[in-house]
């Protein structure tokens, strides 16, 4: 029987647009709309709006009428300032900083946290991949889409590591897919004791949200008014399964300065390092290879180069729209770049995903 064809692919958030859940951009401008809808779930996210909303106008001489600094310049500042000790201006401090992280990535996170209607064509797409080749997938995306898009197709799966289960008594490293979340993911909790990554089944709650992980009472209480906040507020789900420590999320965040020297990040990135250099394909959906994102660029050109021979691997692009992404890639890639198509994921399922399968590894798009 022939052995399959190793195959990374690659998501990014124009793969999670596809089930409903916004790009960076459209992030950006819903920073400040307060989801919820019971009364102290409404107080609080509108309180945490108005919390973004001071550092905006006071950092960035932000107005209703003006657009909003981008997420990239929002976390930046906060990281570079609150990482190293000092104020960012006379009215936020490191304390005030890193509490201001929190409740944006809290924002985030309720966002992202959208219940997908899973196509017929990306459950197609998903079957097709997984049944074709010996598939890894990659992401750099908080949302919880590619696993929704798994468990809906019947695909187990495992994120990298050593995890404790669900109900504390054993580690283990479940059986399934590779799934590697580069940047941490919105259903993750992390024990800065133990360093244990917990990761909740799909059922249990969906994301950390659900369980205030970001949120801490204290960090209400450094801002005005945050008090009657702080008292309403009781995190669940807070003692560590596996020692006396408190669970918190932790993620990279938009920074151009991202923290990834965290023990769970550094073995997932190995793994994913070692996936992507054994692969015989790569395919990129929806990821438009920002350059910012150095350290997951750094990741992707010292994998290929550390293949026997690098000029076997296939290296296929899925985007909708442009906006230089093309060049992008074909300065990356060079002559490594294999196809690129710009017209969504939906019309590549429909024209090209059967003739994808089909193509032998490490030719160019047409077999030849």
């Amino acid at each position: 029987m022939p052995t399959k064809d190793r195959l990374v692919l690659f998501v990014g958030s124009g793969f999670s647009a596809e089930l409903g859940v916004p790009v960076t951009s459209k992030l950006q401008e819903q920073l400040l709309d307060p989801v919820g809808t019971a009364p102290d779930v409404v107080r609080r996210e509108a309180f945490i709006s108005s919390v973004i909303a001071g550092f905006w106008r006071h950092t960035f001489g932000w107005s209703r009428s003006r657009l909003p600094p981008s997420l990239e310049d929002h976390f930046t500042h906060i990281d570079l300032a609150a990482n190293s000790g000092h104020f960012l201006g006379m009215n936020y401090g490191p304390k005030k900083l890193r509490a201001l992280r929190r409740m944006t990535i809290h924002r985030v996170f309720k966002l992202l946290d959208v219940r997908p209607e899973i196509r017929e064509d990306m459950r197609r797409f998903v079957r097709e991949l997984c049944s074709r080749f010996d598939v890894s997938i990659v992401t750099t995306n908080w949302d919880i889409m590619a696993e929704r898009c798994l468990e809906a197709v019947g695909i187990n799966f495992t994120y990298s590591g050593i995890v404790t289960d669900k109900h504390g008594s054993r580690m283990v490293i479940p059986d399934g897919l590779p799934l590697y979340k580069l940047h941490g993911s919105g259903n993750w909790g992390y024990c800065d004791l133990c360093q244990n990554l917990l990761t909740p089944t799909l059922d249990m709650g969906k994301v950390a949200v659900h369980f205030h992980w970001l949120l801490e009472p204290s960090d209400f209480r450094l801002f005005k008014g945050g008090t009657s906040i702080a008292r309403e507020l009781s995190p669940e789900f807070r003692n560590c399964i596996a020692c006396p420590g408190r669970i918190a999320a932790r993620v990279a965040t938009f920074s151009y300065r991202k923290h990834l020297q965290v023990p769970f990040f550094e073995s997932i990135w190995d793994q994913a390092h070692n996936d992507l250099r054994l692969a015989d394909r790569w395919l990129f959906v929806g990821y438009s290879m920002p350059e910012a994102d150095i350290e997951i660029r750094h990741l992707l050109k010292t994998a290929q180069l550390a293949r026997r021979t690098p000029g076997s691997l296939t290296v296929d692009v899925v985007l909708k729209g442009d906006g230089g992404v093309r060049d992008r890639y074909a300065r990356f890639f060079g002559t490594g770049l294999t196809e690129i198509s710009l017209d969504g994921l939906g019309r590549w399922i429909s024209d090209s995903l059967d003739r994808y399968c089909r193509r032998p590894s490490g030719k160019d798009p047409h077999g030849n």
